[in-house]
C-alpha cells in the first residue's frame, strides 16, 4: 500500500516539511479565518463534549470553519464511546466520512486544494486604491 500524503498543516506541526521540503513545496490548503475551533457548543451531551476536546488534541489543524461537521463527529464519538452496542454498519460508514471530511487522515487532508489567490488573475489590479 503507498504512503498517504501527508497534509501541509501537519507537516509542519510535525517538522516533515523541514526535512523533506521537496514535498510540500507546491501543496495548497484552504485559506481559513486561522481562528481555533474552540469549545464545543452547550447543548452538546457531555460526551459529545468530551470526543470535540478529544478531536481538538487529536486534530491540531482544526478551526473555526470546523465545528459545524465536528459538532456531527464528536456526537458520533460520544455513541462508540458510551459503549452503544447496537450501532448499525451504516453508523460507522458516515463515522467514517465524517472524519475524512475532518481530514483525521493524512490522505484525506491532502486531497483539499484551495484556488490561488484570486488578486494574482486580476488584471485591473494595478488600478485598485
Amino acid at each position: 500500500m503507498p504512503n498517504p500524503r501527508t497534509p501541509l498543516s501537519k507537516a509542519k506541526l510535525t517538522g516533515a516539511d523541514k526535512r523533506n521540503p521537496q514535498r510540500f513545496r507546491d501543496r495548497k490548503e484552504p485559506q481559513t479565518s486561522g481562528k481555533p475551533v474552540g469549545a464545543a457548543p452547550s447543548y452538546l451531551t457531555a460526551g459529545a463534549k468530551r470526543a470535540w476536546k478529544t478531536f481538538a488534541s487529536e486534530l491540531g489543524w482544526l478551526t473555526y470553519e470546523d465545528r459545524a461537521i465536528l459538532e456531527i463527529t464528536a456526537t458520533m464519538r460520544a455513541e462508540i464511546m458510551a459503549g452503544s452496542t447496537e450501532l448499525p454498519a451504516s453508523f460507522f460508514t458516515a463515522y467514517r466520512q465524517s472524519l475524512s471530511a475532518l481530514g483525521a487522515s493524512p490522505t484525506d487532508r491532502s486531497k483539499v486544494a484551495s484556488p490561488d489567490d484570486p488578486d494574482d488573475d486580476d488584471p485591473f489590479k494595478r488600478f485598485h486604491s
